[in-house]
């Protein structure tokens, strides 16, 4: 496996539309962060020798792994000997939070072999930001971005939200003018989607509405040198997310932590560790392995998988995956909505129109 997730649960607090596993400071004040440092060793001592000798992407991702020192990094990352793995080519992404940023931790991520940071901004309107829950202010986005330049980093990306309650077009582009006074190299913007049981969701946006949004960060993005290369991601030429397309390729990743997600392409196996602190702790205490769950995919699951993938970017499909007469009516179909297209550097592939990488779940299901 050439690409490694780890998982860092912890946040300053937990964002209420937010469905990955991480807890709040109210949540870990009485856990030990120690702890989660051995058990974090224990893991990787188990699974290092499912790592290739040279690693492409590593990814911390959370949570806020920005809130874990470098030090305690690299003492629960040993059993890896990432330095016989790493090279000046491997992407290393850290997530981070602007409340989060402290330019001497910075330094030392940058020491540690961290070399791309993903920053989690989200709104840049103050009563956005209180809305969802985030714990920084908007001052706090421009000093951030300042902090993880001046440590070093060049190659930097920031995640937006659209469909936010409330969000007009003068509000993106007031977002996006203040990114992009800084030189990032990537942009993911997603839309906001909440369950029904959470309060916020009867002031969603209409999904007309939230499709102008999504079109109007496609022309604006792309209007300024960037390539809308994956349904929700933009990027300078030369940085698009390495680690993001090898899941999207459909290759090989290990991930360790709690949460956290694996895949063995070779044996198309899927397996997951637990999304509970105490137990992931607790097991690796007893040298037992996290793993709570395992799923081999079968022809159909397969199927499937491959056109979610090859959908979510833009070098899109062979036309020779159209096997079926329904299939080519389909997607036939689908170009005169404007919602596929033949690529521009290859007549014999398609791929999503923009408008289509906003529709992409139901078109998934039209052509598969």
């Amino acid at each position: 496996m050439k690409s490694l997730y780890i998982h860092f649960p912890f946040c300053e607090s937990k964002c209420h539309y937010c469905d990955f596993y991480s807890l709040g400071q109210e949540k870990t004040k009485h856990s030990d962060p120690d702890r989660f440092e051995l058990a974090l060793q224990k893991e990787a001592e188990q699974n290092a020798h499912l790592l290739a000798d040279s690693l492409d992407t590593l990814f911390f991702g959370g949570g806020t792994p920005s809130m874990t020192p470098p030090d305690s990094m690299a003492r629960a990352l040993r059993p890896l000997q990432l330095e016989k793995r790493l090279s000046a080519s491997t992407e290393w992404t850290m997530e981070a939070n602007p409340s989060s940023i402290l330019l001497e931790n910075m330094q030392g991520y940058r020491a540690l072999g961290v070399n791309r940071v993903s920053m989690g901004v989200q709104a840049m309107r103050a009563d956005f930001l209180e809305a969802l829950g985030r714990v920084h202010s908007r001052e706090a986005v421009p000093r951030a971005l300042e902090t993880v330049f001046r440590a070093g980093f060049e190659n930097v990306s920031v995640d937006l939200l659209c469909g936010v309650p409330g969000q007009t077009e003068s509000d993106l582009t007031e977002a996006m003018e203040c990114l992009t006074q800084f030189p990032i190299s990537h942009l993911s913007c997603y839309l906001l989607t909440l369950p029904k049981q959470n309060p916020m969701s009867r002031s969603l946006p209409d999904e007309e509405t939230q499709l102008q949004h999504l079109l109007w960060v496609h022309d604006w993005m792309t209007s300024h040198g960037f390539d809308h290369y994956e349904i929700s991601n933009f990027a300078k030429p030369g940085k698009r997310a390495r680690h993001n397309l090898n899941y999207w390729h459909g290759n090989s990743y290990l991930g360790l932590g709690p949460s956290a997600h694996s895949f063995d392409s070779q044996n198309s196996l899927r397996w997951k560790n637990v999304s509970s602190l105490h137990r992931y702790c607790s097991l690796l205490e007893k040298n037992e392995s996290p793993t709570e769950a395992k799923e081999a995919l079968g022809p159909q699951e397969k199927n499937l998988e491959k056109w979610m993938l090859a959908l979510r970017l833009d070098s899109g499909f062979p036309t020779q995956w159209l096997e079926s007469h329904l299939q080519r009516n389909r997607a036939g179909l689908l170009e005169k909505q404007g919602l596929i297209e033949t690529h521009p550097a290859d007549p014999m592939r398609k791929r999503l129109t923009a408008r289509g990488f906003a529709l992409s779940d139901q078109i998934i299901q039209t052509l598969a």
